[in-house]
């Protein structure tokens, strides 16, 4: 196998073992698909010809499927690469702090205004009960609901078709 289609096989069985554990149940599929791109980069001259291949034959949504069934490896981060992340925390908070803000202004008004209604809400129902009209309320509230829901039944009864 020459040295760029090795590199090129290399690099996809090395990423399997760093940064996944593979599941019991998945190991003979793993190992296939490995013998199956091993047997691949025998056959080609280059790497663009392995990576065409790779595609057309079908190996790279083989290599897409694999990975969800595969238990990602917790890897530590460096120094530098906590850097970058924190950089890009930072990128993506202050670009959206508009649309987060404004969220964040809709839910606390949202929680507030549902809060009350609550209350109102419970606070009429008990109101009713202690005044003894909430029998009345139910009485009236099922027939004008067994009245909409006949209404709706003519309707669909005598539509035309």
């Amino acid at each position: 196998m020459m040295d760029e289609v090795e590199k090129c096989v290399a690099s996809r069985t090395k990423f399997l073992d760093e940064y996944f554990t593979i599941p019991d149940d998945m190991q003979n599929e793993v190992q296939t698909f490995i013998a199956d791109i091993t047997l691949l980069g025998n056959t080609c001259s280059s790497a663009t010809e392995f990576e065409e291949k790779f595609v057309s034959e079908g190996l790279s949504d083989r290599f897409n499927a694999v990975l969800p069934k595969c238990t990602p490896k917790p890897v530590k981060m460096t120094k530098e690469q906590k850097q970058q992340s924190r950089k890009i925390a930072k990128e993506i908070l202050v670009e959206n702090r508009d649309e987060l803000l404004s969220d964040t202004v809709d839910h606390v008004a949202n929680r507030g205004v549902n809060e009350l209604r609550d209350k109102a809400i419970a606070d009429t129902r008990k109101a009713m009960i202690e005044e003894g009209t909430m029998a009345d309320y139910t009485i009236a509230k099922n027939y004008i609901e067994d009245g909409t829901r006949f209404v709706s039944f003519l309707k669909n009864k005598f539509k035309k078709k």
